[in-house]
């Protein structure tokens, strides 16, 4: 199959990661498919455009939009698997949900995106106590096209969306909502 526009991928593992394993036992933590938070972010590409493509490859494990495997319950109650569903596990994805990608050496972004880490709060006296445990706004560079990882910056409110990556929370941003160099 060679799809002419976007991506075909399929989850890497599946298309939910909504179980936890707790010594010998295996627990569900969700059962319910309204939760997008439970939803698996991470496919492997199994083709690609064959109209050309500066992105990823066949065989990279790319980070897409929540709703690329969701399932959902359409306005009658039927149970129905999302717009990029193709069949048989595949899914045709266009590139603007695809936010980054490793090529088996490293993390890359695709254009227009970046991944900010969240940087820990440090109270600055003992006068105010305070329960954040994040600084708000403020970030630490993950993977960047443009800027170097590592920098610290400042975005705009309501512009990061979570993801957990290799065990990390990261926010997946656009580079145009990065305002500040920290």
């Amino acid at each position: 199959m060679k799809p002419r526009w976007g991506y075909l991928i399929t989850p890497y593992g599946s298309e939910y990661n909504n179980q936890k394993t707790i010594g010998d036992q295996t627990l569900i933590v969700n059962t319910s498919i309204e939760d997008a938070s439970y939803v698996n972010r991470l496919g492997v590409v199994c083709a690609v455009p064959t109209t050309g493509s500066n992105g990823p490859d066949l065989g990279d494990i790319v980070v897409l939009h929540h709703n690329v495997f969701r399932t959902y319950f359409d306005m009658k109650g039927n149970q129905r698997k999302s717009n990029e569903y193709f069949r048989d596990d595949y899914y045709l994805v266009s590139p603007d949900r695809i936010y980054m990608y490793n090529d088996g050496e490293d993390w890359k972004c695709t254009e227009g995106y970046c991944f900010v880490g969240p940087v820990d709060y440090i109270q600055s006296g003992d006068l105010y106590r305070t329960e954040k445990k994040k600084e708000e706004h403020v970030g630490l560079i993950k993977v960047s096209s443009t800027f170097d990882p590592g920098t610290r910056v400042g975005f705009t409110k309501n512009s990061e969306y979570e993801f957990e990556i290799e065990g990390e929370k990261i926010y997946r941003m656009r580079e145009s909502d990065i305002c500040l160099l920290v």
